[in-house]
């Protein structure tokens, strides 16, 4: 991906790039106004690894609907509690299943993504931070400036990276196979049921799938 600064995108990586760029002036000329920039752009580049996660879960007639109803304040946490992709046991699924696959995946932290949001926004929101609290080299711009590259580092983190490519990797649950569906419902509400009997029970669907497949094809 080819960073142009005239033009803007709503990737995260992109806006990553845009990212490294005011940091660099920042950092040159110590100013703290371009920090503050960075932040905001950090806040929409996690926002936007939320929505995009939802997106991959979702068939491609329903993401319209999606952005729609993420538009509004705290709209991507309502249509995450509708569909629940970002909590961690449907997470932690994906990666199962992308572990049986063998598929390179990342597990995402939607709660560390959030904590970071609300870290983040005290730099963006910063009305009420005084003269000396501004200044580039003070402890408070100096914090923001690490949280900017912590967010940096966990949305990068957070995608396999392949032939200099980031990827967010989705399961769109309306095409799941249904012995896999009724799985996924058992895990999410299951106190009891273990990592490996998860994943147990998921690759003897495959290997069923496989082999029904096979009888069909000499049948």
């Amino acid at each position: 991906m080819i960073y142009k600064p005239e033009i803007r995108l709503n990737n995260p990586i992109y806006l990553l790039k845009q990212v490294d760029e005011l940091l660099k002036i920042a950092t040159k000329n110590k100013r703290s106004s371009l920090l503050i920039y960075a932040s905001l752009e950090c806040r929409i580049a996690l926002e936007l690894m939320d929505l995009n996660f939802l997106l991959h879960s979702v068939t491609r007639k329903e993401r319209k609907q999606i952005i729609e109803d993420s538009k509004p304040k705290n709209g991507i946490d309502r249509v995450n509690r509708k569909i629940g992709v970002l909590k961690h046991k449907y997470q932690f699924f994906l990666q199962t299943i992308c572990e049986i696959l063998d598929v390179e995946s990342k597990y995402y932290d939607y709660r560390k993504s959030k904590d970071l949001q609300y870290e983040i926004s005290t730099y963006i929101h910063s009305y009420h931070m005084t003269s000396q609290e501004l200044e580039y080299d003070s402890e408070n711009m100096q914090n923001c400036l690490n949280l900017i590259l912590d967010i940096d580092k966990f949305i990068k983190s957070s995608m396999p990276y392949k032939n200099e490519t980031w990827t967010i990797i989705g399961m769109k649950i309306a095409t799941m196979p249904e012995e896999d569906r009724k799985v996924l419902d058992e895990w999410k509400v299951s106190t009891t049921m273990t990592n490996k009997e998860l994943k147990d029970i998921l690759v003897e669907n495959l290997e069923l799938r496989r082999a029904n497949k096979t009888c069909g094809n000499t049948s």
